[in-house]
């Protein structure tokens, strides 16, 4: 009897508590970012491809290739080079199909691999930016399923779906490299091939070839193998049809393509069906899409029958050193009844793969080699909302702002004290305003007894929603536990202390010494505040949903602030760890974010060199530059003026906000000694906040939905008015309402992912 195709086995390797890709979806630190790495073609054969099996039929004598070989390497300029490899590879891929079938091995796919010329135009994505286009693409089919892509006059392809697409590949002539441009094309294959945990990838030219493998673990590069070696070459066009183990091509819980029209009315889309626990979710939206390695989050909306009847269903690769689960934290969060403020899990798990085990990355955990080893989960939600760029009004900026973060036991405050939880990425993409809770989520299960007080109701307003909160926590990727029973064992409290140190966030959102990792020692770093007060209506208030025992607990006295000593330790003696307010703090950034770009509806832009300048600030911000490098430092040094000069004049009433929130996030709070409580900042927030609302009575301001201010001059022929695509922070994000229509741009900030 023939002997089947046996994948190779690298053992993995469970200790790989070493390694952390920070921030939400692929944001990653830049010393992490790394290029592909090469092997050597013997571990590359071993580790990476299917060995070619035991038995006289599936030795194929490199002879029968040479007349192809010869014209490769004679090829002298490009255009002579796709045909004849495309025709090497298709007779190799024919000869390892047919002995496959003749040998009574099943094969999943009814037609042999083909590969095609495709260097005359790019792969039609539907509503992908892909610039880049692969000049060798392969599918399974024949060329008579492929004829209406062919130019019969050039016989070359152009506009294959890259949903047909399998496998990729990039030809120069002579001796010119371009494994860079093939590494290119995996990245965009990661985006547009869903049901794709791993891919394959080739490079040629005139002297040889070279094969890479990518998954969301890494790309990894064999060696560059002359023609007269084609051993390599037959093991990559065999792991095609026969993966190696731990090399999942497919995934089998995400299939059936289908290209509809956009619900926006640009272009088209490509929905599929997801199948998970014995549930099928058909026409599922993919609305944000994958970086190549990392996390590689993927967030589908299904949509039901309509209504209330859906569901959010997201894809990540989590690391298997990372500490914290983020469906067994938001479980964790709802055991007690459901937690008012924050997303609900539905289900959640490993995916698995063909061969019935967990989707996984290739290659075993490496301290040395920085190698992640990866498991892809799911979790499927019952709640979505919109982005703050989306809000329809100030104040309703400002309640959700106050029911995530500030309120009197809200959200985010509410967990650090009844659930000991940490968010540690609050940005524009994981807090979301006007929620949805789906049917589904609440059937059956109770809420929890003595909710917090969320703004409508301290204000005696209305609020339709099921749990009264305006706005949505969602994407705890990075959030941490910080319950009694980690600190208390000594071990583990070292495991957590090592996990709180480390640089986690989104650049435009994140606290500055979480960006640089280190407690900041600036001149004015221990220049505390006051906790402000409260006057008239805005205290009445306070103290009638509070008390005046809360009011006064918080009250500075004589030598404090916040409740902390107003002293200081120095910054080089104190180790940074990942504190509540630096939480905080990135809702500060937020706030900054979303009135920078606010825009009051029915008023001409007003755009000023003055906003690009701080524009600029946010959009330079990255993680791992010093502390006192931080390009958003000049917003701590806008007064009212200052502030008034980059909003929008519409929006001149929220500087004096600006500015006192301002002053009281800009000290390293730190360096306090004694500490102040962990939740000074929220009240603060919580106070100013109020204040403001209720300062501004009856009035509020309509903002303008779908339209950003401009943050650069206008170009030649630019009307200065942009759109809601062309903005950053308004793309599509994970549990977003907008985006179960919105188009599939993802937005790339210097990470991510969370998801």
């Amino acid at each position: 009897m023939t002997e089947s195709p046996q994948p190779c086995t690298p053992s993995p390797v469970s200790d790989a508590k070493f390694l952390h890709k920070h921030g939400a979806e692929g944001i990653e630190n830049s010393h992490m970012a790394r290029k592909p790495e090469d092997v050597d073609v013997a571990t590359f054969m071993r580790e990476h491809l299917t060995p070619r099996p035991a038995g006289e039929g599936y030795v194929v004598p490199d002879s029968q290739y040479k007349g192809d070989v010869e014209k490769i390497s004679g090829a002298k300029v490009k255009a002579a080079i796709y045909a004849p490899v495309c025709a090497l590879l298709n007779k190799i891929s024919k000869r390892i199909y047919d002995t496959y079938i003749e040998a009574g091995l099943a094969l999943d796919r009814a037609n042999p691999v083909l590969f095609l010329d495709h260097h005359t135009g790019p792969p039609k994505a539907a509503d992908l930016d892909m610039k880049n286009m692969p000049e060798i693409v392969g599918v399974f089919g024949t060329k008579k399923s492929m004829k209406n892509f062919c130019n019969e006059k050039t016989k070359s392809y152009m506009g294959v779906p890259y949903h047909r697409i399998i496998t990729t590949g990039e030809c120069k002539p002579e001796a010119e490299e371009g494994a860079g441009q093939a590494v290119s094309y995996i990245c965009q294959h990661a985006r547009a091939r869903l049901d794709m945990p791993g891919t394959y990838a080739l490079f040629a030219n005139a002297r040889g070839y070279r094969i890479l493998w990518s998954d969301a673990s890494e790309v990894v590069k064999s060696p560059f193998v002359d023609w007269t070696e084609l051993g390599l070459l037959e093991g990559y066009i065999r792991s095609l049809y026969f993966p190696p183990k731990n090399h999942h091509l497919w995934d089998p819980t995400i299939s059936s393509p289908v290209v509809l029209p956009d619900a926006m009315g640009s272009g088209s889309k490509v929905h599929w069906t997801i199948t998970y626990n014995g549930s099928t979710y058909s026409d599922c939206n993919p609305f944000f899409l994958p970086l190549s390695r990392g996390r590689r989050t993927t967030v589908f909306m299904y949509e039901g029958g309509g209504g209330d009847d859906f569901a959010v269903i997201k894809d990540a690769y989590r690391d298997d050193a990372q500490r914290f689960d983020e469906a067994t934290l938001i479980n964790d969060i709802h055991g007690e009844g459901i937690f008012p403020g924050v997303v609900r899990v539905l289900e959640s798990g490993d995916v698995n793969g063909e061969d019935g085990t967990a989707i996984v990355t290739a290659r075993p955990a490496d301290r040395d080699k920085k190698v992640v080893h990866r498991t892809k989960k799911r979790l499927i939600m019952g709640s979505r909302g919109s982005q703050f760029c989306d809000a329809k009004t100030v104040k309703d900026i400002l309640k959700a702002a106050y029911d995530a973060l500030e309120g009197p036991f809200p959200v985010h405050r509410a967990l650090l004290k009844r659930r000991r939880f940490l968010h540690r990425d609050l940005s524009i993409y994981n807090v979301l305003i006007y929620p949805e809770h789906s049917k589904q989520s609440t059937e059956d299960k109770e809420f929890i007894s003595d909710p917090p007080k969320f703004i409508d109701e301290i204000l005696g307003q209305s609020n339709d929603c099921d749990d009264k909160c305006r706005a949505l926590l969602i994407d705890a990727d990075n959030s941490a536990s910080l319950k009694s029973e980690l600190m208390s064992d000594p071990a583990l409290a070292k495991e957590l202390r090592e996990e709180l140190a480390m640089r986690t966030g989104t650049p435009r959102y994140i606290a500055r010494s979480a960006a640089c990792g280190r407690v900041l020692g600036h001149v004015f770093a221990t220049n505390f505040k006051a906790m402000p007060g409260l006057e008239d209506t805005a205290k009445d208030i306070y103290i009638r949903t509070y008390g005046n025992e809360t009011y006064e607990e918080y009250e500075d006295a004589a030598g404090e602030r916040h409740g902390g000593g107003a002293s200081s330790r120095k910054a080089k003696d104190t180790p940074f760890i990942h504190r509540p307010d630096h939480d905080v703090e990135s809702m500060f950034w937020l706030l900054v974010v979303v009135f920078l770009l606010a825009k009051p509806q029915g008023m001409p832009d007003d755009c000023t060199e003055e906003l690009y300048g701080a524009w600029d600030y946010i959009e330079r911000h990255t993680i791992g530059a010093p502390g006192r490098d931080d390009t958003r430092q000049p917003f701590f040094l806008y007064d009212a003026d200052g502030w008034e000069a980059i909003l929008h004049p519409g929006l001149s009433s929220l500087a004096p906000l600006m500015v006192k929130l301002g002053v009281q996030v800009f000290p390293e709070y730190a360096l306090m000694d004694p500490a102040p409580p962990e939740d000074h900042l929220h009240e603060v927030f919580r106070r100013l906040i109020l204040e403001h609302i209720v300062g501004m009575g009856d009035t509020d301001i309509d903002l303008e939905v779908g339209v950003a201010r401009e943050t650069k001059p206008p170009a030649d022929g630019n009307d200065g008015k942009r759109k809601a695509d062309d903005d950053p922070d308004r793309g599509n994000r994970q549990n977003s309402k907008r985006s179960k229509s919105h188009r599939s741009t993802q937005h790339h900030d210097p990470y991510y992912l969370s998801i």
